[in-house]
């Protein structure tokens, strides 16, 4: 495990683990704002990320709690006039998501303070990004149970007791 502190995240997940992903991206956080990450020298936003990666073959899940901001959801949709993007993402509101977790091909995981958004994850200027801590697990065996916590509330094992379901979107196991 490694401590990565502040614009560190974004140097050493973001712009090595999370871009180049193979496989899949599983997200895990409260909100979801417009946020640039660095790819091959150029500041994309992170939805133009997704499609870079989609095409790649690379599938998304992400669970959220708040819905993604409005600069984020254009993006998205121009981006997905044709369903390129919605073909490789998934989205799950849960009004209970709090914790913040990346997880990269089953084999890299990022769990700390750092939403997917651009003071978090993203290229924040060290002067504007929010003061973050993150824990870097780069091996299946520690990853494993990042991965079994975010399938278990993916496919809803929180949802039939959850005291939140009257406000809940879409509980999973609905």
């Amino acid at each position: 495990m490694k401590t990565l502190w502040d614009r560190d995240i974004f140097e050493k997940f973001s712009e090595t683990h999370l871009c180049n992903a193979e496989h899949f991206v599983w997200i895990a956080t409260a909100n979801i704002k417009m946020t640039l990450i660095r790819y091959r020298s150029k500041f994309i936003s992170f939805p133009d990320l997704m499609a870079v990666l989609i095409n790649r073959g690379v599938i998304f899940r992400i669970i959220h709690a708040e819905a993604p901001s409005r600069p984020f959801r254009d993006r998205y949709e121009r981006i997905d006039q044709k369903g390129k993007l919605s073909a490789g993402v998934e989205f799950l509101q849960c009004p209970r998501m709090h914790a913040k977790i990346f997880i990269v091909d089953g084999t890299v995981a990022l769990a700390g303070s750092a939403n997917l958004t651009g003071a978090g994850i993203g290229a924040k200027s060290s002067r504007k990004r929010n003061f973050e801590v993150g824990f870097l697990f780069e091996n299946q065996d520690t990853v494993e149970p990042f991965v079994n916590y975010f399938d278990f509330i993916w496919m809803g094992g929180h949802c039939s007791d959850c005291g939140h379901r009257e406000i809940c979107p879409g509980p999973a196991d609905s």
